[in-house]
């Protein structure tokens, strides 16, 4: 108790002895690049990032009550239009500068240029529970960079339907086979675990495998399709509130799997729950000035559900269930991934088409027989994919072509026929 009492007497003291230094001075702030600085990798780039380090030359205490932000322009690849941003650094003791790392989420293979439109240095009010600003600098600091990337080889695009016919989810499940033997083959690589797979932020920023998988985010996104927690809270990877998930797409370690979900939650049906549900508006960011809130548009979540019977004839008793959605019949909810080397990368994009009952019941009918692959023609071509589906490393919807319900040689058989005949 006597240790508590004294951390928070030097806190106290510490803010008492900022409060009788002299006005803080700015001093010119330095970058941890030089302008027109090529990174070789992004690995190369997340290694040091771009700070932008505040000097103050008056030695001005800065404790962790204090908290730095700057407000900058970012040109990518030379656009006429820039987004804006806002970066922060938390003070401390034990340190004279403020070195403020810009967090914007720069990706490989472009070319960015940095324009910072001021910085604001300001302080915690415990008394208040709001922020005092300290002082103002409206100068302009600007810096060029490049992060070189690899060369894209190829896109897989793959698709799957959903709905709420689906009751489910697991059984049955909905995927997509990835041929990985030919991403191998693209990237030059012996096994998967020589490559680096990441998720990608619906602006294409890289996720790492220990934010997507099972552990944090588990794949699930929200309606704008960036990466959110299913159960909200707060998101340590974006520094907000998680806004609410809406489907998951998820591509499985080895690289050979796709799975698709939607949020789908069951509860007992009461009659006199409300229709509607709030969401999410704008939040605080971590680290920022309570009055400095997120500036990103939160995503136009709809608050589906349906009312489910179920009648027990043991019992001769209806119960209802309330089962919540919130993904829009027709509509699509998209997923990417990247598999790459230090040279090279595949792109696969992922399509969930989130469909009627009828729809999904009724699928569309197939175009013309023995036209596995879809490509408009009956070959070769749609013989290798049905051999492809019986390896395992493919799934055509129509590759059961005899319409005996297995994918099997017969197919092939009946293909031959198709090119035989000239039909």
């Amino acid at each position: 108790m006597k240790k508590l009492l004294l951390s928070i007497l030097i806190c106290v003291s510490a803010l008492v002895s900022a409060s009788a230094q002299k006005t803080f001075e700015w001093g010119t702030p330095t970058w941890n690049i030089e302008d027109g600085w090529t990174f070789e990798s992004y690995e190369d780039y997340a290694q040091t990032g771009i700070v932008l380090t505040y000097t103050n030359p008056a030695n001005y205490t800065l404790t962790f009550f204090n908290i730095i932000a700057v407000d900058y322009l970012v040109y990518k690849d030379g656009v006429e239009v820039p987004d804006t941003a806002v970066s922060t650094c938390q003070g401390d003791a034990a340190r004279k500068d403020m070195p403020v790392e810009l967090d914007y989420g720069f990706m490989e293979g472009h070319s960015y240029k940095v324009v910072t439109t001021g910085a604001k240095l300001a302080q915690a009010n415990l008394a208040t529970r709001v922020t005092d600003t300290i002082s103002v600098n409206t100068d302009s600091y600007t810096i060029s960079f490049t992060i070189k990337g690899p060369e894209l080889v190829k896109t897989i695009n793959v698709e799957q339907r959903m709905s709420l016919a689906i009751e489910n989810q697991e059984d049955p499940l909905t995927f997509s086979l990835i041929n990985t033997n030919e991403v191998l083959e693209l990237l030059g690589i012996p096994s998967i675990y020589d490559a680096t797979i990441y998720g990608l932020q619906a602006n294409g920023t890289y996720v790492s495998s220990e934010w997507y998988g099972p552990a944090y985010f588990d794949g699930w996104r929200d309606a704008d399709g960036n990466y959110t927690k299913w159960n909200g809270g707060w998101n340590n990877l974006t520094g907000g509130n998680a806004h609410p998930a809406v489907y998951s797409i998820k591509l499985n370690e080895t690289c050979d799997t796709v799975k698709y979900y939607f949020y789908d939650y069951w509860r007992d049906y009461d009659p006199d729950e409300p229709e509607e549900m709030g969401g999410s508006g704008i939040n605080p960011v971590k680290g920022r000035a309570p009055e400095a809130v997120d500036i990103r548009k939160a995503p136009d979540t709809h608050y589906n559900y349906v009312i489910v019977d179920w009648y027990d004839e043991e019992n001769d008793t209806l119960y209802q269930y309330r089962r919540n959605y919130r993904c829009d019949v027709g509509s699509d909810y998209k997923a990417s991934f990247v598999v790459k080397t230090n040279e090279k990368y595949v792109q696969i994009n992922a399509t969930m088409h989130f469909v009627s009952e009828e729809d999904y019941l009724n699928p569309p009918v197939a175009g013309k027989k023995g036209d596995v692959n879809t490509d408009d023609k009956v070959d070769i071509s749609d013989i290798v994919a049905i051999i492809n589906q019986i390896a395992g490393t493919a799934n055509y919807e129509n590759a059961d072509v005899n319409a005996d319900e297995k994918v099997d040689i017969s197919d092939i058989v009946a293909v031959i026929n198709i090119i035989a005949s000239g039909e």
